[in-house]
């Protein structure tokens, strides 16, 4: 479901009235593995009112209802396996949601516009084909994560996602937590939930905490992290990817320019 007519009108249009932003520090956080990787927090992207909204909208997609959340096992295919993810999830496909929420964040995160010899995020082939890769959207699906007491989603590092024409690729994962860890109305307050980023041999590991309308976003490649273990409460999150598209060179840019004029001019007759 694409629509957007379980939000109230004019949701998430404007700017956020008060972001800030928090690098993650590898280095002093003792995963010095990671010291040119990238991580940054956001804080107040979404207000806890329009956080509540947007569950509510999510959830009337479905009826309420959450599906178990499976794994890609690669070539396409996902499976259930809850040694690895336990939690709820709900799917929702909203071009028009990811744009406005990229809107609020984009500014704050210029260096990931254009990825140009950045072998850490891209991988050594792109960066040793000078290819230049440019931030295009957020991915429009959308996945809400609901996890309660003793779920999880263990150690993994994310993948890259590629659309189907080949014209885009993620590079970036976006976390939005959508509550707090204080209980709300009588509920069981939030105990756990952490995303946690490992060092290699797991001994060492940097816990960001959930925070309603707070955004996480960290490169895909070669970063361990977790959904740690909910002792108690509920979490909710939402996931999605910053997508990619490759920039042309310069040269083939200018012979597109130089073919579309001549194309012009034979439909013009001249």
């Amino acid at each position: 479901m694409s629509s957007m007519s379980n939000l109230p009108e004019g949701f998430l249009q404007g700017p956020a009235p008060n972001i800030t932003r928090t690098d993650v520090n590898f280095v002093e956080g003792n995963l010095p593995e990671y010291e040119d990787y990238w991580a940054v927090v956001l804080d107040g992207v979404m207000t806890e009112e329009e956080c509540e909204q947007l569950v509510a909208a999510a959830e009337a997609t479905t009826g309420g209802e959450w599906e178990r959340a499976l794994v890609n096992v690669g070539g396409g295919m996902q499976m259930m396996i809850e040694d690895t993810r336990k939690c709820g999830r709900i799917i929702w496909d909203s071009k028009e949601l990811m744009a406005r929420l990229w809107a609020r964040i984009e500014d704050q995160v210029p260096e990931i516009h254009r990825l140009e010899r950045w072998a850490h995020v891209t991988g050594n082939g792109p960066a040793k084909r000078n290819e230049v890769w440019k931030a295009t959207r957020l991915n429009e699906r959308a996945r809400f994560l609901k996890y309660v007491g003793g779920e999880y989603f263990k150690a993994h590092c994310d993948g890259t996602y590629e659309t189907p024409d080949r014209t885009e690729r993620s590079h970036f994962t976006l976390h939005l937590y959508l509550n707090d860890a204080e209980g709300k109305d009588g509920q069981e307050p939030l105990k756990g939930g952490a995303t946690t980023f490992y060092s290699w041999n797991m001994r060492e590991r940097i816990d960001v905490v959930p925070k309603c309308g707070r955004v996480l976003m960290f490169q895909h490649r070669n970063i361990l992290h977790s959904g740690d273990d909910v002792l108690s409460g509920t979490k909710l999150t939402m996931r999605t990817d910053l997508m990619f598209a490759l920039e042309p060179k310069a040269e083939e840019a200018r012979e597109a320019t130089f073919m579309l004029r001549d194309l012009g001019a034979e439909a013009a007759g001249v």
